[in-house]
């Protein structure tokens, strides 16, 4: 058996009986005391001898990794399983796990994660996105697979995160469909006669996210002060209990927390829409009544008429009922919260005001969102400074013959 062995310190590259070269160097001690080495096995001498002294200056580097046949797959598994799973929102986690299922497992499981490459990451990315997914779908591929592999930089997996050096598509620039003044009064108006009614003033009045107005309690409604308090909002989660269970539903309706401290609001509301809410609730007290025993009393804000929370789609469904019976154009809930912050905007409330009763985490966010109305704005700002500056300098007088 030919060898090719060195100083201590300085690995060592050696060839077995199978004609097989074996590069190793010394990396530490284990928890015994005992010395530990990292061996890789090569069909050629230099590439033994290569590998060897890369791994030497890497290992002096505080870089060095220990070769390992774990592909992408398979760390995908543990580091949804146990870095994922028991720190995020259930919400997080299907999204998490909804890429790795469908996005990265299928094309780049079976690569050993040592050997991922930035160019395979690109090339998943781009076939996406020409295949038509979304830019927001190819972004969140990206951004599974950075965190799944720093991660694995942690753990001494992988040296370096080949996601960081990705470039995204160009985000296509979504059209934010805003009701006018008179398409919401004609919306509510149709309403009015709706025991959703009260569900579309509320987002036209409040600009809350739909999840946070079918989480609403009456505790969270302040009529004394004209205040309405966001704590909580609803998330349709996959039930991951015994799905054997034919009686089992597939998905659940849960309550939590805002995602971060913005969320946690309070949002000043018209006196028109607190008269409106205490007609409602007078009305829900007599409902009530009348259900008996077969009332489901949650002291939730929006419910059907045996007092149960009621569904975004659900919610959605009426809401798309309810546009057609107005005449009005298709478009989704979401665009009453656009109309409620384009209102605040063009009635000249400061962005930032409109950022915190939204609940968005910066001022950029709102900005960016919202850039639409701001042309208009400063077309109107710009004309409060005429005759501000109205003045005649000598040189403008007329010239005398």
């Amino acid at each position: 058996m030919a060898s090719a062995k060195a100083k201590n310190g300085q690995g060592s590259v050696y060839q077995r009986k199978d004609g097989y070269w074996v590069a190793q160097v010394y990396i530490g001690k284990d928890d015994n005391g005992k010395p530990k080495y990292a061996r890789k096995t090569f069909k050629h001498e230099e590439d033994a001898l290569h590998w060897r002294d890369k791994a030497l200056v890497e290992h002096r580097q505080g870089v060095f990794t220990v070769p390992s046949t774990v592909t992408f797959a398979e760390w995908l598994d543990i580091w949804l399983t146990q870095y994922v799973r028991p720190h995020v929102r259930p919400k997080t986690w299907e999204s998490y796990e909804y890429i790795i299922r469908l996005h990265l497992k299928p094309t780049l499981g079976t690569v050993k994660i040592q050997a991922l490459q930035a160019a395979q990451l690109q090339q998943l990315l781009n076939q996406r996105h020409q295949s038509g997914l979304s830019s927001r779908t190819v972004e969140l591929i990206q951004t599974t697979a950075r965190t799944a592999l720093k991660q694995a930089i942690h753990e001494g997996i992988v040296s370096r995160n080949v996601a960081d050096y990705l470039r995204l598509p160009k985000k296509a620039t979504k059209e934010i469909r805003v009701m006018t003044v008179e398409e919401m009064r004609e919306l509510l108006t149709v309403a009015d006669d709706d025991r959703m009614g009260t569900a579309l003033h509320l987002l036209l009045g409040t600009g809350m996210r739909v999840g946070e107005l079918l989480a609403l309690t009456w505790a969270d409604v302040d009529f004394q002060r004209g205040l309405i308090r966001v704590n909580k909002a609803t998330a349709l989660v996959k039930n991951v209990g015994n799905t054997a269970d034919a009686d089992q539903k597939k998905t659940r309706v849960i309550i939590q927390p805002p995602k971060t401290k913005n969320g946690h609001r309070s949002i000043p509301i018209t006196e028109d829409l607190v008269h409106h809410l205490r007609r409602w609730l007078l009305f829900q007290r007599r409902e009530r009544l009348l259900a008996g025993p077969k009332y489901k009393h949650r002291n939730l804000v929006i419910t059907t008429k045996l007092g149960h929370a009621v569904s975004q789609r659900n919610l959605a469904t009426k809401f798309h009922r309810l546009l057609a019976k107005a005449g009005l154009p298709m478009t989704n809930l979401h665009a009453l919260r656009h109309t409620y912050a384009t209102r605040l905007l063009e009635i000249h409330v400061h962005p930032k005001v409109v950022q915190e009763l939204l609940g968005h985490g910066s001022i950029r966010i709102t900005l960016d969102t919202y850039s639409h109305v701001l042309p208009e704005l400063k077309k109107q700002a710009i004309g409060k400074l005429e005759g501000m500056m109205n003045t005649r300098a000598q040189w403008q007088q007329p010239v005398s013959q």
